[in-house]
């Protein structure tokens, strides 16, 4: 695993956490996919190009949240790709139901920018896309 991508993806979830939703954007490539399609969620069919549709995907995400946070536990190498299983926490927005759970994200990055993220909440699911068995 290149330490490079395993730091430009932890960058990525430490700007989340302090709440800077600009600092990512140096990393991300202007054509950018997000795809939320294997992971559920509340936009389980969609998926995101560029900027523009990282802000949605992100904004879609969190809106049904009064708070969320994402921590990034175990990684994986991948090649080009860095696998990372990830716990959130959230506060539903009106119904104060607390969400507590992990998916598998898989990051692919090419040259120092964030290509692609595919979030999976099943672990062979994500392994078998990143390539790796189990």
């Amino acid at each position: 695993m290149s330490q490079e991508n395993v730091e430009i993806v932890l960058g990525v979830y430490d700007a989340f956490r302090r709440r800077d939703n600009a600092a990512p954007f140096a990393v991300y490539a202007p054509d950018v996919e997000v795809d939320f399609r294997e992971g559920g969620g509340p936009d389980a069919q969609a998926v995101y190009h560029g900027h523009e549709g990282v802000r949605t995907a992100f904004r879609n995400w969190l809106a049904p949240f009064r708070s969320f946070e994402f921590r990034p536990e175990e990684m994986r190498d991948a090649g080009d790709h860095v696998l990372i299983k990830v716990s959130e926490h959230g506060i539903g927005r009106t119904s104060g139901v607390v969400v507590d759970r992990c998916h598998w994200a898989l990051w692919t990055l090419r040259d120092g920018k964030v290509v692609s993220l595919r979030n999976y909440y099943d672990h062979a699911e994500a392994l078998k896309a990143a390539g790796l068995a189990e």
